[in-house]
């Protein structure tokens, strides 16, 4: 299967590609992983985990052996460490993913497989490019994939800072949950339209009626990319810039309170001094359901 967790994607480290790599470890030590992905690429794999002065040889064993979970992981990274990571070193690795564009070759093999055209490039941003590939492949590979393997019903691993070539965060996970549960693929804890979360929000920032998106994409079944380009005919191709900048910083630094927090919480195993950031409760969450799928049909 495609690895849906990208590569700005963190926990509470605040480490970017983390996360992605011990996915595509645990996913490939089971066999499910798809097979033109490496668990461990020379690329960001070997790099963030470089970055914070691990061995990566010590790093895959540890995995492959163990299966943690996520948070788990994160805490055996901190006591190789010693006790806490060069946050100056992290925060410079986590600018370098942000600010990466792809080389020439990567250009072409990533529009060849979103389905962009290689001779007008516009994009060259290496995590817009990949993200898009992922959920490209993932829309002719894994849509009507067996998730057997995966408890039959997944949480969305697509979070909510994930954006595509429009640069709205949210609109990428939104369509991934309303596609998905159109298959009754999607985990019954996870609604796929609700009347003020995030789903309909970003919907409306992009002005499309909440109700016409979800009828399209169950119908439809498209791609992301056809997604996005449905979007701007509904609208006319305007999208207010300013305002989409504001709904991602708000996404992006938002914070989770009182029970919503506290819930979260205590699902995946910590006490009230863990993190308050939304983004990242809401990704460890996900994690966690993916981990406990995973492993109850170990």
């Amino acid at each position: 299967m495609i690895p849906l967790i990208s590569s700005i994607s963190y926990g509470p480290l605040e480490a970017l590609q983390l996360p992605r790599t011990w996915w595509k470890v645990l996913t490939r030590n089971v066999g499910i992983l798809d097979a033109e992905y490496p668990d461990c690429s020379p690329g960001l794999d070997a790099k963030v985990i470089e970055a914070l002065g691990l061995d990566q040889e010590a790093v895959l064993t540890y995995l492959r052996e163990n299966m943690p979970d996520y948070l788990t992981f994160e805490a055996w990274v901190v006591e190789q460490c010693g006790g806490a990571i060069d946050r100056a070193a992290a925060d410079a690795w986590n600018e370098s993913v942000h600010n990466r564009q792809h080389a020439q070759h990567k250009i072409e093999e990533t529009y060849n497989d979103i389905g962009w055209d290689a001779a007008n490039v516009d994009v060259t941003s290496a995590y817009i490019l990949n993200a898009n590939q992922d959920w490209q492949l993932f829309h002719q590979r894994d849509l009507d994939a067996d998730y057997g393997r995966l408890g039959d019903q997944v949480p969305p691993l697509v979070s909510n800072i994930d954006f595509g070539r429009l640069g709205v965060c949210q609109l990428p996970r939104t369509w991934y949950k309303i596609l998905m549960r159109s298959k009754n693929l999607l985990h019954p804890d996870y609604p796929d339209m609700t009347k003020s979360g995030l789903d309909p929000r970003v919907l409306d920032l992009v002005g499309v009626n909440p109700d016409s998106a979800v009828a399209y994409i169950r119908k439809e079944q498209p791609d992301y990319v056809t997604f996005e380009s449905w979007v701007l005919e509904q609208n006319g191709g305007n999208l207010d810039q300013a305002a989409i900048e504001e709904w991602n910083t708000f996404l992006r630094t938002r914070d989770h309170q009182g029970e919503k927090r506290s819930g979260i919480l205590a699902f995946v195993g910590l006490d009230d001094s863990g993190p308050t950031s939304a983004a990242v409760l809401n990704s460890i969450e996900d994690y966690q359901y993916a981990y406990r799928q995973l492993m109850d049909d170990a």
